[in-house]
């Protein structure tokens, strides 16, 4: 069985690394962006089952990935967790929650970003 790939945009190396070994342990394939337009072309590139997206980050931010890649959304569906340390509140009134979406604080145990990957993803 193909592993689901699932990618991290997020600009602090440490999030990566934490990711990374959970994701990886869980199942994942695991690919990594530091930034909104490093993010963008890996997004084209890998054609992740998953992306996970911070949106505080320079080179664009979150918030311009997540409307690029909806706008491209006929070629391209995938669904996304936002991970970020924003305040959830602010993150919705930008991105609906949805079967294609959530919002995870950065605060949330990485037990539940694990389960949220793998429900987003449909590996579970």
């Amino acid at each position: 069985m193909d592993r689901k790939k699932v990618l991290v945009i997020d600009d602090d190396k440490t999030v990566h690394s934490i990711l990374k070994l959970a994701l990886e342990k869980a199942g994942f394939q695991v690919f990594a962006a530091l930034d909104a337009m490093q993010g963008m072309m890996m997004a084209k590139q890998v054609r992740p089952d998953l992306i996970i997206l911070d949106i505080m980050m320079p080179a664009g931010g979150g918030f311009a990935v997540y409307d690029r890649l909806q706008m491209m959304a006929q070629s391209f569906q995938v669904p996304f967790l936002v991970y970020s340390s924003l305040p959830r509140e602010e993150v919705l009134k930008r991105i609906p929650e949805s079967s294609q979406a959530e919002v995870l604080n950065k605060t949330a145990p990485l037990d539940s970003v694990v389960a949220a990957a793998a429900r987003l993803a449909g590996a579970a």
